[in-house]
């Protein structure tokens, strides 16, 4: 048995919610196009997976646990087969507020990424997978090494980027058309910026846009690991276009030589690791922190400074929070991914490690956290590392950046995977 189903369903919120990605104070205006959650349900004799992929930046992890719980029911699935991947456009709605409008949408948000996961099984048919693989220069690295040692949002084009474009496409076994692709790249969707009120998937839905009109089948985009690469264009609807065909012209190449086979692997498995995070700092640094957070973003941190002068005052320095890898397998290609924005080096340690230009590593998997920087990049500082704690620390419940070395754990643990996977 080899089946694929896939749905796609309408996620679009109403006018004058939140913002989240850019802050923009009146909230969404117009509606540039359409969001979605789409979801593909693979099944062979011996198991059964889904894969979901939402035009959001990305809900929380109790959120998205939610999402996993109601499909796991309802499909009689394991919750550990269930991914969850946001596509993290920065032009989406927020989830995250004590506003009724917004809490409202984030409930029909869950209710129809659940019904499409349930309408993709029921959509199962006979059907083949093929991969391909090839290299494109949408993304740039954005720490900017300044003069004083340190690094600032901006362009780096000495920085490492992972430039692989990938796909899984799937075809009707009987007809040999198109039913779905799944497409893997890595440069952040924030191409808009807070100059825009309009709704958008950013990138990622515009290339989809072309691509589900070339190929007549639903198509997903699925960030990889774009902790510090940004879209190569931005600002502006013309950079939205370059974007798109940039990322589409470079996925249509591979069309014509993807060979197809029934799904003979089939694995998604799901593992915990304990993340310790950076000691907190005495009440000088823990203000110091605070105050840079302020001063370069703008953004009241009364809420992070209480809680964490609270934990020192209590002698409460050392957090240690759960961290969710999950790896998902169809045939030779594979993702793997975490709640988290990983930078390119760790997704490229991967690839070459297990000397595969099949295996993709990213983030924003089955929730949000916050970002994972590897352990070169520390003493650099810069928001990634220092500074994003402090902004979304009270929503996100990472309040403090990752101990140095978690990347390198992390990777470890991915290949440990990988390397588990292929004895079995």
């Amino acid at each position: 048995m080899s089946r694929v189903g896939v749905y796609k369903i309408d996620i679009t919120p109403p006018l004058g919610i939140d913002f989240i990605g850019y802050h923009r104070p009146e909230g969404i205006r117009n509606i540039d196009e359409r969001i979605f959650s789409t979801a593909f349900v693979f099944e062979n004799n011996q198991d059964t997976s889904v894969f979901i992929s939402v035009d959001n930046i990305g809900l929380l992890i109790e959120d998205t646990s939610v999402i996993r719980e109601r499909i796991a029911a309802e499909l009689n699935v394991s919750y550990e087969k269930i991914t969850v991947v946001y596509t993290h456009t920065h032009s989406g709605p927020a989830t995250v507020s004590s506003r009724e409008l917004v809490k409202a949408y984030k409930t029909i948000l869950i209710e129809n990424t659940v019904k499409a996961a349930v309408m993709a099984h029921e959509r199962l048919q006979p059907s083949e997978v093929g991969w391909n693989v090839t290299l494109a220069d949408i993304g740039v690295n954005r720490r900017e090494e300044t003069a004083g040692g340190r690094v600032k949002m901006g362009t780096n084009e000495n920085g490492v980027v992972d430039k692989r474009i990938g796909i899984m496409a799937i075809r009707h076994q009987q007809d040999r058309t198109l039913s779905g692709a799944i497409v893997f790249c890595t440069a952040h969707p924030n191409v808009l910026k807070s100059d825009s009120d309009s709704l958008s998937g950013d990138y990622p839905g515009e290339s989809r846009k072309i691509l589900e009109q070339t190929l007549g089948c639903p198509v997903i985009i699925v960030q990889g690991a774009a902790g510090n690469v940004n879209a190569r264009y931005r600002g502006s609807r013309e950079a939205l276009e370059k974007m798109a065909y940039a990322l589409s012209g470079s996925v249509l190449t591979m069309i014509p030589s993807i060979e197809y086979k029934k799904i003979s692997k089939l694995n998604t498995q799901s593992t915990i690791m304990p993340m310790t995070l950076i000691e907190i700092p005495k009440p000088e640094g823990i203000e110091r922190m605070a105050t840079n957070a302020e001063e370069q973003w703008g953004v009241n941190t009364s809420k992070w400074l209480t809680h964490m002068l609270g934990k020192y005052k209590q002698d409460d320095r050392h957090i240690s929070i759960d961290l969710e890898i999950q790896s998902f397998r169809v045939n030779e290609g594979s993702f793997s991914g975490i709640p988290m924005e990983p930078f390119s080096e760790s997704a490229l340690e991967v690839h070459e490690k297990l000397n595969d230009p099949l295996a993709f590593f990213g983030g924003y998997t089955n929730g949000y956290l916050g970002y994972l920087p590897t352990k070169e990049a520390y003493p650099y500082g810069g928001y990634e590392v220092e500074l994003n704690p402090v902004v979304y620390g009270p929503i996100t419940n990472l309040w403090m950046p990752p101990a140095e070395d978690t990347s390198q754990k992390v990777v470890h643990r991915v290949l440990e995977m990988h390397r588990e996977c292929e004895r079995r």
